[in-house]
């Protein structure tokens, strides 16, 4: 019983009923020797006779042993977190092992399971052999699946799981794990928001409501941004497309709400303008998240605003994380420059001043130094 509380939680539990130690020695068949031992933690009762003793003492056996095999959620966000700043300063292999380590005793816990599962897809590619890492990510994912009964908990596992085929390159097996086409969604969030607003709950239903349309605003930008990578071809459609993402964006203050979002619309339209040979229209969009950058403070949260002024709470309650960034600060400072130092799309770029000085303003801003070639 090595690790567990049982001395120390029978003999609480036990005196604050007002029972004496021949009480239970007596309602359980043993001598009054036997029960002072347990309290001082010299021999532990038998198996069998701890449902007696929870029964007795109107406790679980799991509370009587002292046993917590689930860790709260505040704990696990700050074990995420301390992991997370470890992959930055560590191998991965070093933290993997302490975290397999915490693994096997709260592998039962499946929120602890998924957000490891998150943690491992965000940093495996630090990883020696990062495909052995994207097989554990499946096993997380699929214990939780099979064992957690937790629908949402099930849901965010299964896409966590399709990351890791989008990752691998399997798209026929991502489409078999996902489906092949796109379902309709039947407005299920106004439904809530309408029952709680029934039973005399308006601050809920508007905070539903809230949610609802906070969620759709990135959605849209989501899908708009990943348009652009298939309307390169189309420079028309293609400017469209970002005329319209940055109507959104500047209408809902999404680079308030949501930083991640804006950066990777901006990259990716700027990527999308070198593709088409457009280097003008390219570096304003370069501009534009430098200037994201230049605003960014951290650590980099979700998080609502003067008009969405209800769904901090919800995020608070519903993002397992709550509303910060899933990566260390370290890391994301690194990759928000190197995703545009290293992508071959903005080689040609390399030499114009426009681009040279704002990568130089973007590494001040970051507080980056300039790594040694």
């Amino acid at each position: 019983m090595q690790g567990l509380k049982f001395a120390e939680n029978f003999s609480s539990r036990r005196k604050q009923l007002g029972m004496t130690q021949g009480d239970v020695a007596a309602y359980v068949g043993v001598s009054n020797a036997a029960v002072s031992k347990w309290e001082q933690g010299i021999s532990y009762p038998d198996l069998s006779l701890l449902p007696k003793l929870a029964t007795l003492l109107d406790v679980t056996i799991d509370a009587l042993l002292g046993y917590e095999p689930q860790l709260t959620r505040a704990k696990i966000i700050e074990l995420y977190q301390g992991f997370a700043k470890r992959m930055s300063e560590e191998s991965f292999e070093q933290v993997q092992a302490d975290i397999e380590a915490m693994l096997k005793e709260y592998y039962a816990c499946y929120p602890f399971l998924i957000r490891i599962a998150q943690l491992y897809l965000n940093y495996f590619i630090n990883a020696r052999q990062p495909e052995l890492v994207l097989q554990r990510i499946v096993e997380l994912c699929e214990r939780t699946v099979t064992h957690s009964g937790d629908y949402q908990m099930s849901q965010e596992a299964h896409m966590l799981h399709a990351s890791v085929l989008l990752l691998s390159g399997k798209p026929q097996e991502l489409l078999q794990h996902l489906g092949e086409g796109i379902t309709i969604e039947y407005g299920t969030d106004q439904m809530i928001a309408q029952a709680h607003a029934m039973l005399g709950d308006m601050h809920k239903a508007q905070q539903m409501l809230q949610a609802s349309v906070f969620q759709n605003i990135f959605s849209i930008i989501s899908s708009e941004t990943e348009r652009l990578t298939f309307e390169v071809e189309s420079p028309q459609r293609f400017d469209e497309t970002v005329r319209r993402i940055e109507q959104i964006m500047k209408l809902y203050n999404t680079a308030g709400l949501n930083i991640h979002m804006a950066l990777m619309f901006y990259y990716k339209a700027a990527r999308g303008y070198m593709q088409q040979q457009r280097p003008k229209e390219a570096l304003r969009m370069l501009e534009c998240y430098y200037r994201a950058c230049e605003g960014l403070t951290f650590p980099i949260q979700i998080r609502g605003d003067h008009y969405f002024d209800l769904v901090n709470d919800w995020i608070a309650q519903n993002i397992h994380l709550g509303p910060y960034a899933p990566r260390d600060e370290q890391a994301i400072k690194k990759d928000m420059l190197k995703l545009l130092q290293q992508d071959p799309s903005f080689v040609p770029l390399h030499d114009d001043p426009a681009f040279k000085a704002l990568i130089t303003n973007l590494r001040h801003v970051l507080k980056l130094k300039e790594e040694n070639p």
